[in-house]
């Protein structure tokens, strides 16, 4: 299987120089269209639903970070080029896989295809586990983080909290888990005959962990760890009737 890549930078030297590597070096890669500003780039990404995305960050018209905003559930992979090297922890907070220098050398770009086709598999791993129904004797759920994938069966998981762009995992065994994917993500993902999304910050295990309904100062969803969890007004009749 390859990857459908696309290549993001305006100046057309480092396109060409680039996709010749790509071509030469990088087997796994199929190069399928070069973009030289962020406008182009949301066309080429609209078009052709890459895997990869090869993103300079400095281009004139907006930034690779901007871009990156008009995806905010994004199923690509991101490797940023850049000729400055100040870029790199924004680069990373962005979840960017990897992040090149210019001049780009060989084996840095062939650590990056490496890391882009692992997490190519491990989303078409997600995508098999999401299949999974309740009559099946362990329900597992796959958790990207910055080094790759985990799998936790979903009675171990108490809630999920959003954390800006991420979201936590709260776990029975009183561990915590940073996740690169937004709430909103888990929301569509997870099985909701377990799980019920009682807030915008919130997505709870009412399945195996509700402990009890509070009304006390307020709704809240206690767990079984003695966490109280805020109740959304507008998501409180529904709810009733989830646990009814």
């Amino acid at each position: 299987m390859k990857l459908t890549t696309i290549i993001i930078d305006d100046e057309p030297n480092a396109r060409e120089n680039l996709q010749i590597l790509i071509e030469q070096y990088c087997p796994d890669l199929n190069l399928v269209g070069m973009a030289a500003n962020i406008k182009q780039g949301k066309v080429l990404i609209d078009e052709y639903e890459p895997d990869l995305v090869f993103l300079d960050i400095a281009m004139p018209g907006g930034d690779g970070f901007e871009l990156l905003k008009e995806f905010e559930d994004r199923d690509f992979s991101v490797v940023f080029i850049t000729a400055h090297s100040e870029f790199a922890l924004k680069a990373f907070k962005a979840d960017a896989i990897d992040y090149l220098q210019k001049p780009i050398d060989i084996e840095e770009l062939q650590k990056s295809q490496d890391k882009a086709m692992k997490f190519s598999y491990a989303d078409s791993l997600t995508q098999k586990s999401d299949k999974v129904t309740m009559e099946d004797e362990i329900e597992k759920i796959s958790i990207p983080t910055r080094s790759g994938y985990i799998f936790i069966e979903n009675k171990d998981i108490l809630y999920f909290k959003a954390d800006e762009n991420y979201t936590e995992l709260y776990l029975a065994d009183g561990s915590k888990i940073l996740s690169s994917k937004t709430i909103k993500r888990y929301e569509e993902k997870v099985n909701s005959h377990i799980f019920y999304r009682v807030h915008k910050s919130y997505i709870i295990n009412k399945h195996n962990h509700l402990k009890e309904l509070s009304r006390q100062m307020g709704n809240f969803a206690v767990m079984s760890n003695g966490d109280n969890i805020p109740i959304a007004r507008r998501r409180l009749s529904d709810f009733m009737k989830q646990i009814a």
